[in-house]
């Protein structure tokens, strides 16, 4: 759920400010807000600090992190009492510039001898010597063809090497340069392959002492790390200083904040240690509240998900705990594969025991998601892209030969996903509209649901005798009867007639076509339901529709996977009388691990995306989702 904020604004004596600010800190709880654009000097000074630090924290923990070993030369204490921290980033820039430098340097040398390697080991100053004294040399790289075509009867012309297709070669004059039309003359380095070697040992020995330099350096870590703290803390002091503005020719200042409304009271018993006016209220019509998310421990797992698009409006619903349930099973139905959830879900189990507190929520996705897919996969009967007796019984979604053809379960269970979850969305649209708008605006979205509930019960009338639209009488699971058997014993069919399909669309279409943009005055209203009610049944049909995807990645991924396994045992004679004693086992194994390695990554990214795009676009359009939310960042001091 979204908490619940009151807004805090007051006035303060402006000698007080200091001790304030400060105490209010340490409180922790005030989200401050200013529409003053924060440009002083300290600010970005202390900004452009935070940044500095933070890029060489980060920098110095992969060097450490590439060299395989922890360096604690130095503690975060004593680092932080014997060392310049402001002086060893300095530092650190110096030979990042100098081993950034000598790298672009390595790399012309590089390109330097690539151009003089088919010329070979020569003293690109005897050149110069001899055309002193009247001898010139022009150099040239041209195509065997081209060269073939050169008239050499008046020229004198050395060849110096074939490279492929290319001839290098010299031309020797005293007095005017031969005109070779065609050719381009090559412009050589002025130095030759012995001393750019001997340039580049030098380098890349001053290039190892910086990178040697900057490794050592990674012991000041902590210092670092504290550094920027401390200049990140500062930072947020001074923005809050500039929040306060003057009154009363400066005299007072003006403040104003957000709290969670359950801490009203704990504000309010540390404002009477100041002098200050001080008012507590709720947002305004319009006003911009931040917004912090509460949810249990499943659901908060969900949260990076959810902010991948944006935060809910502060008015908006949580769409969190609506989210969670309808992403983990879409996941799992996408890649429904008992082995690779399996993998999924070991892997996370044991990232979580090694990674920081911080990443554990993230693993513990992974693993719920891993679960999705190993539940999935075994309603799908699918492991590794194999078929797995053992799975039959409780395989309720695996596709089967039925009397007329192949039958896909999953498939029908992606359309009734679809629309639970198009509902849900309209459903919680209807409560918002009533809520902040009243109840007429809540009318269109239930107009919505109407037409699309009388579309389903009209569409899956079977039959032109039939008289029902959904007759759950043929329901039934894994070939139990179950429908059948509900209505023996109460001796009448289950379900919903027609007519009552006919009701709920015709109904819905005429709420619809009258309570539309209810701004609007009611005579125009007909005219634009009519644009609206087409816009409604394109969009139903594609985002219905939309769905498939569910069904049809864990298809593919199960196909491709089965494709594997093919190809992989043809090397040992097949699926059905493998030979694993001939050497085919080697390459058997080798495309299995290939294989599904790639299956793998491709259904588990399509599995993630895919599942997104079904939240964003057709569950965010049916809730009438805006987002925007602008999140809930305390006023507190920062300590690592």
């Amino acid at each position: 759920m979204i908490v619940k904020m009151k807004k805090l604004d007051l006035l303060l004596y402006h000698r007080e400010q200091e001790k304030f600010l400060e105490e209010l800190r340490g409180l922790g709880v005030v989200h401050i807000t200013s529409e003053i654009p924060m440009e002083s000097a300290a600010v970005q000074n202390l900004g452009s600090e935070v940044q500095r630090a933070h890029r060489i924290a980060t920098a110095l923990k992969k060097t450490r992190k590439a060299k395989g070993a922890e360096t604690t030369a130095i503690s975060a204490a004593s680092a932080a009492d014997d060392a310049d921290v402001s002086a060893i980033l300095t530092r650190f820039e110096d030979c990042e510039l100098k081993r950034d430098g000598i790298e672009q340097e390595l790399t012309a040398i590089a390109k330097d001898k690539t151009t003089l390697t088919p010329w070979g080991d020569f003293d690109p100053q005897s050149v110069k010597r001899l055309a002193e004294v009247g001898v010139f040399i022009n150099f040239y790289a041209a195509p065997q063809k081209k060269f073939d075509k050169i008239d050499r009867s008046n020229l004198n012309v050395e060849i110096i090497s074939n490279v492929g297709d290319t001839v290098h070669f010299v031309t020797i004059f005293r007095d005017d340069a031969p005109e070779l039309t065609g050719i381009e003359e090559v412009r050589l380095p002025e130095a030759s392959i012995k001393a750019l070697d001997a340039k580049s040992e030098t380098l890349k020995s001053e290039q190892a002492a910086a990178i040697a330099e900057m490794e050592k350096m990674a012991a000041h870590i902590p210092a670092i790390e504290k550094y920027r703290d401390e200049r990140f803390n500062s930072l947020k002091f001074e923005e809050a200083r500039g929040a306060m503005t003057g009154e009363a020719e400066g005299k007072l200042l003006k403040f104003s904040g957000w709290l969670p409304q359950k801490d009203e009271a704990k504000v309010a018993a540390f404002l009477n240690d100041f002098p200050v006016y001080a008012s507590f209220r709720d947002p305004a019509e319009g006003e911009d509240a931040p917004v912090k998310l509460k949810n249990g421990k499943f659901n908060s797992l969900f949260e990076p998900v959810v902010k991948m698009y944006a935060l809910p409006g502060y008015r908006e619903m949580d769409v969190v705990p609506f989210v969670a349930p309808f992403f983990t099973v879409f996941y799992g139905l996408c890649l429904a594969d008992a082995g690779y959830g399996l993998i999924i879900t070991v892997a996370a189990i044991i990232a979580m025991i090694k990674v920081s507190p911080k990443f554990r929520p993230i693993m513990a996705l992974g693993a719920i998601l891993g679960i999705s897919t190993m539940t999935a996969g075994v309603l799908m009967n699918g492991f590794f892209g194999h078929e797995l007796t053992a799975f039959e019984r409780f395989a309720i979604l695996a596709s089967y030969r039925g009397e007329q053809g192949m039958v896909y379960p999953a498939m029908g269970l992606s359309l009734v996903a679809a629309f639970l979850q198009m509902f849900l969305g309209m459903g919680m649209q209807v409560y918002m509209q009533m809520r902040d708008r009243g109840f007429f605006a809540g009318l269109q979205p239930i107009s919505s649901i109407l037409i699309a509930s009388g579309i389903i019960i009209m569409g899956a009338k079977v039959g032109p005798g039939a008289t029902f639209g959904i007759d759950f009488t043929g329901f039934e699971v894994s070939g139990l009867m179950i429908g059948a058997a509900l209505a023996a014993i109460g001796h009448y069919n289950i379900g919903l007639p027609f007519g009552i399909g006919e009701i709920l669309m015709f109904g819905g279409t005429a709420m619809l076509l009258l309570f539309n943009n209810i701004d609007k005055k009611i005579f125009i209203r007909p005219l634009t339901g009519i644009w609206e009610l087409y816009n409604y049944v394109m969009g139903l049909l594609s985002n219905v529709l939309s769905y498939m995807r569910l069904f049809a990645l864990g298809l593919a991924g199960g196909l491709l996977g089965g494709a594997v396994n093919q190809i992989a045992f043809m090397l040992v004679g097949g699926m059905e009388n493998p030979n694993y004693a001939s050497i085919g086992v080697v390459g058997m194994v080798l495309v299995l691990l290939f294989g599904h390695a790639l299956n793998f990554g491709l259904s588990g990214l399509g599995s993630f995306i895919h599942p997104l795009r079904l939240t964003f676009v057709e569950f965010y359009g049916a809730v009438g989702f805006n987002g925007g939310g602008k999140p809930y960042v305390p006023f507190a001091k920062v300590e690592r």
